[in-house]
């Protein structure tokens, strides 16, 4: 099976290198996938169950769209307080409103509010969270919606690739919690780009 994912992967890049898509931004992508892939696939660092390894092809991704990389604009927040952000199995963990970011994407105006745990494990420190959902929530990807992380910006603009947008481990294993994406973080929009379902 990890075979198969392989070409797959090769038929990807096959196609994005014939639709004009920039090869170097193209290989990153393939690359992280792979990466995630192998975690996936190890039973050390997977989030599946034994049974559900066994039968594990690879996760699905929609093609790579050089247009879901965006540049956006961060409003970062002065002293927001901790508050409790829902998660999955009625739970929730503190987080804090970094900031907003403003972005343009086929056209139209968006923002979405990125947030901060107040807890991170260490190899977390410097990176902040964007959950949201879209049109394809429930759909084509989880009903829960899906993440993006990004390294703690030192100006005002941040890249925003939504190629790299996945799903959290409670998709594959109840026994993760998950964080449930603010109301305010809806795209009305279709983000055909990053992992599906």
């Amino acid at each position: 099976m990890k075979l198969f994912s392989k070409f797959l992967l090769f038929l990807i890049v096959l196609f994005c290198a014939c639709n004009g898509i920039d090869q170097a931004y193209l290989n990153t992508i393939v690359a992280h996938r792979n990466s995630v892939d192998h975690d996936f696939f190890n039973p050390e660092t997977t989030p599946l169950d034994t049974v559900k390894l066994k039968s594990f092809t690879g996760l699905r991704y929609f093609e790579v769209n050089q247009n879901y990389k965006v540049k956006a604009t961060l409003t970062k927040f002065a002293d927001m307080p901790n508050f409790e952000l829902p998660h999955s199995h009625n739970s929730s963990k503190p987080y804090k409103q970094y900031g907003k970011i403003s972005f343009v994407l086929n056209g139209n105006n968006y923002e979405l509010t990125v947030l901060e745990a107040v807890v991170k494990k260490q190899e977390y420190k410097n990176y902040l969270l964007i959950c949201f959902t879209d049109l394809t929530t429930g759909k084509e990807t989880y009903g829960g919606g899906r993440y993006i992380d990004i390294e703690t910006p030192k100006t005002n603009l941040v890249d925003i690739d939504f190629n790299l947008a996945y799903h959290p481990y409670c998709v594959y294993n109840s026994s993760y919690t998950c964080p449930i994406p603010p109301k305010e973080n809806k795209l009305n929009c279709s983000i055909e780009a990053g992992e599906k379902l």
